[in-house]
């Protein structure tokens, strides 16, 4: 489920957790050395625009990311290259599959 603001608040074992999310684009980051998932999404989230909707599923070192936005996947991925750049986000990365 998701919030007036927009942050999914991660319920569900993740399994189809974008669907039926109009636009949704389906992101995964990991760390080799990170551990602190949880900690990070949040950095993340508060990095990305407050009005697209997210839902999530994190582990120590992935984070699973599904965003919907009328934007569209261009503005997600330009959105997800300028929060990476932060330093607190330091280690994490796009799978690259």
């Amino acid at each position: 489920m998701t919030d007036r603001a927009g942050h999914g608040d991660g319920d569900g074992d993740g399994e189809g957790q974008g669907e039926g999310l109009d636009g949704e684009i389906a992101l995964t980051l990991t760390a080799a050395r990170a551990h602190d998932g949880e900690i990070a999404l949040v950095r993340l989230l508060s990095l990305l625009p407050g009005h697209w909707t997210y839902r999530h599923r994190v582990t120590a070192a992935r984070i699973m990311l599904w965003v919907r936005t009328p934007a569209g996947a261009p503005a997600v991925h330009a959105a997800l290259r300028a929060a990476l750049a932060d330093p607190a986000l330091r280690g994490w990365l796009p799978d690259s599959d």
